[in-house]
């Protein structure tokens, strides 16, 4: 009977373990001194594009501040994975944030479930604080190990940020490749045209594990940012700004923005109307003018490789092109800032979204040439910060400024006269 009580009582005490912040239970104990570790909390499924069982119930901090063990551990990834004093491409990028999670990441014991902070879900779910936003969080405890994994006990968990990352992660992304020198020009009417740049194919790696910023008054990390590599097999022509009142009205005929101005972005437009205006274009220019998926412009603002700054998000004051906002949070007129590297103006800033012709989605694999056409006129996602997010149709009041670009599909001879002046780039690098 005691046998068997104790396999009971140890089988309960194994499930609350492995529960983590889940479980209220207390779980095993730890010996030594205290430390406090500081970094971006999250659950541990925001770390792998496949992760494993309840990752999404697995709270963990990925350590970026603290002990000396820790300064040496960011220090030797950084050396071994990130090679020279340039930007990082879309494969190296995945090298050091797969390094950064295998030995920088902390699982908090089930002892610390007081710590924790819960909030509650449209459908009355209990979920951990860190689930959304993923809160920079300063953890005391005692660290130790336990089943091959790094633990720590917390008696203490306060807000902090902002984080110290090495100075690298601060430098704006510099491109690897550059967009074709001959841009298309669409004619709007006689007097109105639209440059657009041969924007070139390569991979992007879809991921913020390191990336804070201040929201409200906490130091967060973007939670739906996960690590996957995207890959775009063709050149395209993408506007180097979104399209203007002027324009708009000139093809359309009206102007539903609520703030009016003929260089300031149009806004508000329903995606049949976006749909129109684009069909209207290519009936005037003889080319296929659309709207460009998620993954066509986000690989613009990243300029063709990856953002892992511990400073500014790409499309931010150091790397130019991010769009500029007037005092009471309305869009300011295209071109009033510089343009990022590639010759884009007016790109990504939280409060300002780019229409794309995707419906919202988030999947968690690497993927070639990413789409997801929506059928329905009503459904889009905007694009910012790292991929797509849910817009509706563009005309919803409620939620952020919605503008819209145009891309348009290269021809065989365009996308071959890009390869040769690519292909020259790279003999003059050679050379030097």
């Amino acid at each position: 009977m005691r046998k068997t009580i104790g396999l009971i009582m140890g089988f309960v005490l194994a499930v609350a373990f492995s529960n983590l912040a889940w479980s209220d239970e207390p779980g095993p104990g730890a010996v030594g001194p205290e430390v406090t570790l500081k970094g971006p909390m999250m659950t541990e499924t925001a770390c792998y594009a496949h992760p494993p069982p309840d990752a999404d119930k697995t709270v963990v901090l990925i350590a970026v501040e603290g002990t000396p063990e820790v300064a040496a551990t960011v220090d030797a990834i950084m050396k071994e994975n990130w090679p020279g004093d340039g930007s990082l491409d879309a494969d190296h990028a995945r090298k050091l944030n797969d390094e950064w999670v295998r030995q920088l990441k902390y699982y908090l014991s089930p002892d610390s479930a007081a710590q924790l902070q819960y909030q509650t879900n449209k459908k009355g779910e209990r979920t951990v604080e860190c689930r959304w936003r993923n809160p920079v969080k300063a953890v005391t405890g005692v660290v130790f190990e336990k089943d091959g994994k790094r633990w720590i006990k917390a008696s203490k968990i306060e807000p902090a940020g902002p984080l110290k990352y090495p100075e690298k992660m601060s430098t704006p992304h510099k491109p690897l490749v550059m967009p074709g020198k001959e841009p298309l020009i669409l004619k709007i009417n006689d007097t109105l045209s639209l440059k657009c740049i041969l924007v070139p194919g390569g991979k992007i790696y879809v991921s913020n594990l390191y990336s804070t910023y201040l929201r409200d008054t906490s130091w967060c990390r973007y939670d739906d940012s996960f690590p996957v590599l995207w890959t775009l097999t063709k050149p395209y022509y993408l506007a180097e700004i979104p399209v203007t009142q002027e324009m708009y009205e000139t093809v359309m005929g009206e102007n539903p923005s609520d703030k009016k101005g003929p260089q300031v972005p149009v806004t508000r437009v329903a995606a049949t109307n976006v749909d129109r205006f684009c069909q209207i274009l290519s009936e005037k220019n003889h080319r296929k003018v659309r709207l460009p998926t998620v993954a066509e412009e986000t690989n613009v603002g990243m300029m063709g490789g990856c953002y892992t700054g511990g400073g500014p998000l790409w499309g931010g004051p150091s790397s130019g092109g991010h769009q500029g906002l007037a005092p009471d949070g309305s869009l300011l007129p295209v071109k009033s800032l510089p343009p990022n590297a590639w010759g884009f103006y007016d790109l990504y800033k939280p409060g300002a979204y780019d229409m794309a012709s995707d419906r919202p989605t988030f999947v968690r694999k690497d993927e070639v040439d990413r789409a997801y056409p929506d059928r329905s006129g009503k459904d889009r996602a905007g694009v910012a910060g790292g991929g797509g997010e849910f817009i509706k149709d563009g005309t919803w009041p409620g939620y952020f400024l919605t503008r819209f670009r145009i891309t348009v599909d290269a021809t065989p001879e365009e996308i071959a006269a890009l390869e040769k002046e690519q292909a020259g780039g790279k003999a003059v690098s050679s050379k030097r």
